[in-house]
């Protein structure tokens, strides 16, 4: 059913909040809020005169907040989760996400580093290291961003070489082991070429343990570093050349079982069964950024351009109740479950923009871009009897043996017309064309199935099975129209109408055909009104209310059809509506105060699930969609008689309850209400050259569910495992620069 009231009292509050403002008293520069720079509408401009529902973060905040990984951004982004399953991140923005993560699905929110659209799970996050800002985009960005921008995007923006010498250094120290490091240099050569060094490593111990005494999982080992040089010829014309390269080892992720989260705390709920054959992570990644800038006769030009390696050789294992992964008939058999993937994947991706140089009556931008992913994998799955678990005895499960290219281009321009002084108008649309191809075999079943030479497989060879190929091609027109006032100095109202673009795709098995079928791409069309404004120095309130009408989502999971078992991908209209609102308040120098609220409301208006998807789910709610989400963070400096000065900040985030689901049961699993609070403590030097602080994070100590349970079982109560968020981190840091 679809309620309106809600959304209208949103439209009237957000509206509400502009002229009440300028009543305030006006206050002092000493108290100012830093402005953030954006190039979210691929133009350089202030986050807080940005026209749509953005959230940016610089480098040094996110230091201060503690997030040093993609998945730490749900902790301080409003309508932001991020979760984690066997194929990598996935993030999911007011409701919007992915429900495929395989390596044929495409995704529900855009990411992107240093401009580069990255496709695949697996390698979102290997930048995420020397970060100049964060940029948190809700809402569809079809027009400037293509596919997998349904629900927003996400922009990291990694430091550039600057024309002043740098160097620092940042070592944190804390429980399970943990030790990270980061190293940047930052050299100018001469008047016209600058260069930069950073090195990044991540070490922690694992915080999930096998019962067997085996090393604990979901632990970091990676290194990564980045070079880059930047030259520029003259004020107009630059030339960025930019390698970021690195590996990923460690034990591994892991999860821990369904009924532990429901009836464990601490360590006990991190014990899991032990597998006899273990998790090892091997990741290496290579990636090679190209940026050229430069303007003539008024027209500014943009080219990216980038290549872009990832090679995975991971081992995984079940840590549930081995009962759990059998099945076949009575009696049960007790078997381990394991995993080895290896895959390569890589992307080229070249784009070009021109725009006007200088700002001007019309601001304008228009350009074209072109985008490959080509995937080699093997998804292997194997069961061992708990009799005998060894190699020899195991047996293929599923075996997908694949080559699948994702292929995309587009064209788009935007303008914005300044119709007065206040008043600004801005329509843009995109055309994409997307294909995905993919050529292979799929082994299901103990077999026995050949190798790759012919032979008959074993572990842990690749089995080779019957054809598993498939292609879809598709093109759709994405839209926006916008409209934004300055009723006031520095406070602004804005209205839009946008369209996002998500690609289609195709299934394994189509009754109706007896061989693949396709899907359509999503369509999704949000309106949104919004205020954000300054109407104090030291005052920022931003305030966005929105209603999705969200045609046809995409929606997979496992079902049976015809006597075949495939992930299988539907549509489904959805409704989405809430309202989200930010502060940031300077009452002194030395105080600052954030808050942030968010409510939401979403349903399935027509979907029909289970492994037969034969139950009505109409009117059930989206996953990782709490009505309520509220955030707050305090921090006071302390000055000291020497000029050094002491950082207390404390944070805290309150969610109401949500829901996870597993499609194929029919069933929602509720992660409930809880809060999580952070706490830092730093001391900075008067020349702020040294810097050690002390840090807690999720202070509460709680876990969240991450997804819904796999394997569900009512028999075995172990059979189902879920991923967690992590437990308490606590630890020192120390800083020194140059």
């Amino acid at each position: 059913m679809k309620s309106h009231t809600a959304l209208r009292l949103a439209l009237l509050t957000t509206a509400a909040l502009a002229p009440a403002l300028p009543a305030l008293a006006q206050t002092t520069e000493t108290t100012a809020i830093e402005e953030v720079v954006v190039t979210a509408q691929k133009k350089t401009e202030l986050a807080s005169k940005t026209p749509i529902a953005l959230t940016a973060y610089n480098g040094e905040t996110l230091k201060a907040q503690g997030v040093v990984s993609v998945s730490d951004l749900q902790n301080v982004a409003p309508s932001v989760n991020i979760g984690r399953d066997g194929f990598g991140v996935n993030v999911n923005i007011r409701g919007v996400t992915t429900t495929d993560t395989t390596s044929k699905g495409e995704q529900g929110i855009s990411f992107n580093v240093d401009g580069v659209a990255i496709g695949r799970p697996t390698v979102q996050g290997l930048s995420f290291f020397d970060v100049e800002r964060v940029e948190v985009l809700r809402g569809p960005q079809g027009t400037l961003y293509g596919k997998s921008s349904t629900g927003g995007a996400l922009n990291i923006i990694t430091n550039k070489p600057k024309s002043q010498f740098e160097a620092g250094a940042n070592l944190e120290f804390g429980n399970y082991n943990t030790r990270r490091a980061d190293l940047v240099l930052n050299v100018p050569v001469n008047d016209k070429l600058a260069l930069r060094a950073a090195i990044n490593s991540n070490k922690r111990d694992g915080y999930i343990y096998p019962a067997d005494g085996a090393e604990a999982r979901n632990d970091e080992d990676n290194i990564s570093a980045r070079l880059s040089g930047l030259y520029e010829f003259n004020d107009d014309t630059s030339l960025l050349v930019s390698t970021t390269f690195g590996h990923v080892g460690g034990v591994g992720p892991a999860q821990i079982p369904y009924s532990n989260y429901l009836t464990k705390s601490g360590k006990a709920a991190r014990t899991v069964y032990a597998n006899p054959f273990g998790s090892a992570t091997d990741e290496d990644f290579h990636n090679v950024n190209v940026e050229f800038k430069t303007a003539f006769k008024g027209v500014a030009v943009d080219y990216i351009g980038a290549r872009h390696d990832f090679s995975a050789n991971d081992l995984t294992s079940s840590t549930n109740d081995p009962y759990g992964n059998y099945s076949g008939p009575p009696p049960a058999t007790p078997l381990y479950a394991w995993r080895q993937y290896r895959g390569d994947v890589t992307t080229d991706a070249h784009e070009v923009r021109l725009s006007n140089a200088e700002s001007g009556r019309l601001d304008w931008v228009v350009g074209a871009n072109w985008t490959r992913e080509d995937i080699t994998e093997s998804d292997h799955n194997w069961y061992a009897p708990v009799s005998t678990p060894t190699l020899a005895a195991s047996y293929n499960g599923i075996d997908p043996v694949n080559n699948t290219i994702h292929t995309s281009k587009g064209v788009f321009g935007q303008a914005t017309f300044h119709a007065t002084d206040r008043l600004n108008v801005t329509a843009g649309v995109r055309r994409s064309s997307d294909e995905v191809d993919r050529k292979g075999t799929f082994a299901a079943g103990p077999g026995p199935w050949p190798d790759a030479n012919g032979g008959t497989c074993t572990a842990p060879e690749d089995c080779i099975g019957g054809a598993n190929n498939g292609y879809q091609n598709a093109s759709k027109t994405t839209y926006r129209l916008a409209v934004d006032y300055q009723v006031a100095p520095g406070q602004m109202v804005f209205a839009s109408v946008a369209t996002g673009y998500k690609a289609g795709g195709f299934n394994d098995f189509d009754a109706s055909t007896g061989g693949t079928g396709t899907y359509a791409p999503e369509s999704l069309t949000a309106y949104e009104v919004g205020y954000k404004g300054r109407p104090l120095s030291n005052l920022q309130i931003n305030g966005t209310a929105f209603y999705y009408d969200y045609a046809s989502a995409q929606v997979s999971s496992l079902v049976n059809i015809s006597g075949n078992f495939i992930i299988y991908t539907r549509s489904a209209p959805v409704t989405i509506y809430g309202l989200e609102l930010e502060s940031k308040f300077k009452p002194t120098p030395n105080d600052q105060i954030d808050l942030a609220a968010t409510f939401l409301h979403s349903e399935y208006e027509a979907l029909y699930v289970g492994i037969l998807q034969n139950v009505d789910w109409s009117g059930y709610r989206l996953d990782k969609t709490p009505k309520a989400a509220l955030a707050g963070a305090y921090s006071h400096v302390f000055e000291l008689s020497n000029g050094a000065s002491v950082t207390a900040r404390l944070s805290s985030k309150y969610s109401s309850g949500y829901v996870t689901s597993s499609f194929s049961d029919a069933l929602q699993f509720k992660q409930k209400a809880f809060t999580r609070s952070d706490a830092t403590l730093t001391y900075a030097a008067q020349d702020g050259r040294f810097t050690v602080g002390a840090f807690v994070k999720n202070i509460e100590n709680d876990l969240q569910m991450l997804n819904a349970p796999s394997n569900f079982s009512a028999t075995y109560a172990d059979a189902a495992n879920i991923s967690v968020s992590e437990p308490r981190m606590y630890g020192v840091r120390f800083g020194v620069r140059y």
